[in-house]
């Protein structure tokens, strides 16, 4: 605001100039005042802003603070849950490879069992196999035995037939006679 210059009369200030200039100066204050005022409403509605965008910012403060807080329980839970589930894994290779030890040992036993009990039906087999094989010679010696008596009989047969046909012819002869 600046300061009216005022001229000077007898009996001091131009009344009208003063007038004019205190006219002008209410102007002024009043502009200044709406002026002011309007800053003030301004000043006022920053402040709110301001008061709403740090009201703002404590909650999103709050907010990242619960999201960085459930972000790292979440973390937690996750190791957790990995560890239990790694653990539990470990658990159960190891019980399948006891189980699977179990199996493989029982089978053995019983492949084992049943390889011996091959063993011995071989050994019985073979057993068998010789005494039919023996049999088989024994039999073998029987039928030769047994064709050289047939052949024997044979021979002993037509030397029978050739001497009963020879007493026949005798006997022809000898009754003719």
């Amino acid at each position: 605001m600046r300061l009216p210059n005022f001229k000077r009369v007898m009996r001091g200030y131009d009344p009208e100039s003063v007038d004019q200039a205190w006219a002008e100066m209410q102007q002024q204050a009043s502009d200044l005042n709406a002026a002011n005022k309007e800053l003030r409403l301004q000043a006022n509605s920053l402040r709110e802003q301001t008061q709403e965008f740090e009201s703002r910012l404590k909650s999103y403060v709050q907010i990242e603070k619960d999201l960085r807080d459930a972000l790292l329980n979440a973390q937690k839970i996750a190791n957790q849950v990995q560890e239990e589930a790694q653990h539990k894994a470990e658990e159960l290779l190891e019980s399948a490879h006891r189980e699977a030890d179990s199996i493989v040992n029982e089978a053995k036993s019983e492949a084992e069992g049943k390889a011996a009990e091959l063993e011995s039906l071989i050994a019985s087999n073979r057993e068998e196999l010789t005494n039919l094989e023996q049999k088989k010679e024994t039999l073998l010696i029987l039928k030769t035995e047994l064709e050289q008596r047939l052949e024997q009989a044979m021979e002993l047969m037509e030397t029978a037939t050739g001497l009963l046909s020879k007493k026949e012819v005798l006997l022809e002869e000898q009754s003719q006679e």
